[in-house]
């Protein structure tokens, strides 16, 4: 597709910005431009060959793109088009991380994002978005606030083999009892030292789904007065 709007004053778009950086290191290049951008990507990764600026149109074209240039209105009709997929079994594993630390630390802290922002936040939080939603919170079942004497908008200590971060609790329903959730929006927080290296066996994608931790009630001064998350501004939508 074609781009939509301009850069506002000041900024560059990112491929003038690598334009930029490669001249300074000696390598020298035009100016940035789309078309000689795809010409480039058409030259290493074969299915863009079919991709050229000058025919995307208003509207852009329909992904795959054939070599004759022709968009796909629809994918799949008969069949599919790399064939059926190949379904495998593999027995359930206990990760490594819960059999080596779950015994001292009883709870699965996953680690998530909110609608508003994206993982650190690094382009959402310039935006009004924060406005809406201002930190990381960790969600806690009210079953296991309970048994741990922690109230709505408590300030609570989550600890890993790793290390420890202090946020604010938010009793709910919304996660089931002996898990715990939080964003990582807010890198002061420093959520990810409770995270850690272990990666699923085939997906090979690090575990932040799955991380051992025990909670309980920070030592410091409670921040906020019990019952102040119902107060927490929340677009209506999120509820459907």
């Amino acid at each position: 597709m074609n781009q939509v709007v301009d850069p506002i004053a000041g900024a560059r778009v990112d491929g003038q910005i690598i334009v930029d950086i490669m001249n300074r290191m000696g390598y020298k290049q035009p100016d940035y431009h789309p078309r000689t951008a795809l010409e480039e990507i058409s030259k290493i990764v074969p299915f863009f060959k079919g991709v050229k600026w000058d025919e995307l149109g208003d509207n852009g074209k329909q992904w795959p793109v054939a070599e004759d240039g022709k968009g796909t209105e629809i994918m799949h009709t008969e069949t599919f088009k790399i064939g059926k997929g190949q379904i495998q079994y593999h027995d359930f594993k206990e990760s490594s991380e819960i059999l080596e630390n779950g015994e001292s630390y009883p709870f699965i802290l996953t680690t998530n994002r909110e609608l508003e922002h994206y993982n650190c936040g690094a382009m959402t939080r310039r935006t009004p978005n924060v406005d809406i939603l201002t930190e990381d919170v960790l969600l806690i079942n009210t079953k296991d606030a309970e048994e741990k004497g922690i109230k709505n908008g408590d300030l609570v200590c989550v600890s890993s083999a790793r290390g420890k971060v202090d946020l604010k609790a938010r009793v709910t329903d919304e996660v089931k009892p002996g898990v715990l959730s939080t964003t990582f929006h807010f890198p002061e927080v420093l959520v990810n030292v409770l995270t850690s290296g272990v990666s699923d066996s085939e997906a090979m994608c690090p575990e932040y789904k799955v991380v051992a931790v025990d909670v309980r009630k920070a030592r410091k001064t409670e921040l906020r007065k019990a019952g102040a998350f119902s107060e927490r501004v929340v677009p209506a939508y999120r509820h459907k």
